[in-house]
């Protein structure tokens, strides 16, 4: 019966939001920005620590996590679309990628000089394509929903007049602030 009235939940919250954006509140004061990226539970409120990883959280009705369980307290409200922020500090483009990537980097035209170049392209593609609802949901545990955005870049230098698709790493905090895990994870499939 319980199974029941969830999935009479879900199919009201869908059809009362549309394809519009939502966020997923709960009682809990706790949320990924209070606990430093790691949720914990709130023994107070009796709110779970994936229930605080996903509290304020901001996603489209039709592209947002499916997490619920007994007696859980969330509730999803309609909300205006994100104005997103980013955690995205100049270190994971200049010691990451120009460093452990490389190659991938080179194999674009790009070299460790256009780094703030690169920051741009990244942390503005991210933030024009979350705001559009174009991301993929991926794994989710107390460390939040992780998802993934693919971004075409153009070639530079000797690859110049090419585009490369590339998938870029984040996690969701409260109201639309992207934490960039990983800059560049690899090619778009």
């Amino acid at each position: 019966m319980k199974e029941l009235e969830a999935l009479y939940g879900k199919i009201t919250d869908y059809l009362k939001n549309g394809d519009g954006w939502v966020r997923r509140e709960n009682i809990s004061p706790k949320d990924l920005d209070v606990c430093n990226g790691e949720a914990t539970d709130d023994g107070i409120t009796h709110t779970c620590a994936l229930c605080v990883a996903l509290n304020r959280t901001v996603f489209k009705n039709d592209n947002k996590p499916d997490y619920y369980h007994p007696f859980c307290k969330c509730e999803q409200k309609p909300t205006a679309p994100p104005e997103p922020t980013l955690d995205f500090p100049m270190r994971k483009i200049k010691d990451y990628l120009f460093v452990k990537k490389e190659e991938l980097m080179r194999s674009m035209g790009y070299l460790p000089e256009d780094a703030d170049e690169v920051y741009a392209l990244l942390g503005e593609g991210a933030k024009k394509e979350y705001a559009e609802g174009n991301y993929k949901l991926g794994f989710f545990n107390e460390h939040g929903q992780r998802i993934s955005i693919t971004l075409r870049m153009k070639g530079k230098r000797d690859k110049l007049g090419k585009s490369f698709d590339v998938v870029t790493g984040w996690m969701v905090y409260p109201y639309g602030k992207l934490h960039n895990n990983t800059p560049i994870s690899g090619w778009a499939k």
